[in-house]
């Protein structure tokens, strides 16, 4: 990721990434050919081996990762994907259940069903940008929201997994710029969402070393969370470097206090996020 000037982009729960659906197509498809290109040239022993999801091998990640991607394809119109889907979703219980469906699966078969699911999850993804751009639906938590915001959601929790498994053997992806743009504002907006149940909106400017653009602001308009790539003027100030930073909200590594910087309110309100996922 390289530091530049704010480019002015918008990610709302409403009205989703002000580049468009494509170009959220577009960053699912570098991310998916780099992640597909990476777990088909692992060895035996790589596969077996630890990641940053202290339960899981790095088998477990990519198994989840296509479980995910299965479920995605079914959000988008596909088929029923082969395990069950429970009523409720508890981020640290129910991947785990799903993971149980596919005990003793080997690693070539995942991969291989992995990239048949990309592959049609590409195909629905460009023709709900073609056909309904615009659509809202009611997410899992009960906010509306636009589609894309949904699909971002399962962009990032595989941009964030293969950070779980390259990260600990010294590997880092390196990301197009609209990859990691896109990946840091929905990063952002996840992370405001708890404090916002409770009324509680964040309204923070990030400053973000290393990051695709100087600044990045969260706020929200009529209750509804949105992050902006723009200057932070007028919001609580917050400081830290762009990869610690989205790890530390989303519950990796160090505690969040330990990556930023800055005011004391805005970063509780964002660390609430850490509190459910660990």
């Amino acid at each position: 990721m390289t530091s530049g000037a704010a480019h002015g982009r918008v990610l709302d729960e409403l009205s989703g990434y002000s580049d468009g659906p494509f170009a959220v197509v577009d960053a699912y498809a570098t991310q998916r050919a780099r992640f597909l290109r990476h777990a088909a040239g692992l060895s035996e022993e790589t596969w077996r081996s630890a990641t940053r999801c202290s339960e899981w091998n790095v088998h477990d990640v990519v198994r989840h990762v296509r479980d995910v991607t299965a479920l995605h394809v079914f959000q988008l119109g596909g088929p029923f994907p082969g395990f069950r889907l429970t009523r409720e979703f508890d981020p640290v219980v129910t991947p785990t259940e799903w993971l149980a469906a596919s005990a003793g699966e080997s690693p070539q078969d995942t991969v291989l069903e992995l990239a048949r699911l990309v592959e049609e999850e590409e195909r629905l993804l460009r023709a709900k940008a073609e056909t309904n751009p615009d659509e809202t639906i009611t997410g899992a938590l009960g906010r509306t929201l636009h589609w894309s915001v949904q699909s971002i959601h399962t962009f990032w929790d595989a941009w964030m997994h293969e950070r779980d498994i390259m990260l600990p053997r010294g590997e880092t992806p390196e990301y197009p710029d609209n990859e990691a743009r896109l990946a840091t504002m929905y990063g952002l907006l996840c992370a405001a969402a708890p404090a916002s149940w409770n009324g509680d909106f964040v309204h923070a400017g990030l400053l973000l070393e290393g990051g695709v653009d100087d600044s990045y602001v969260v706020t929200s308009v009529d209750g509804v969370i949105r992050v902006l790539a723009a200057p932070v003027d007028g919001a609580d100030r917050l400081t830290g470097e762009v990869g610690a930073t989205l790890d530390g909200l989303a519950g990796r590594g160090p505690e969040l206090e330990d990556v930023l910087d800055g005011s004391a309110p805005a970063l509780a309100r964002l660390a609430l996020l850490r509190k459910i996922v660990t």
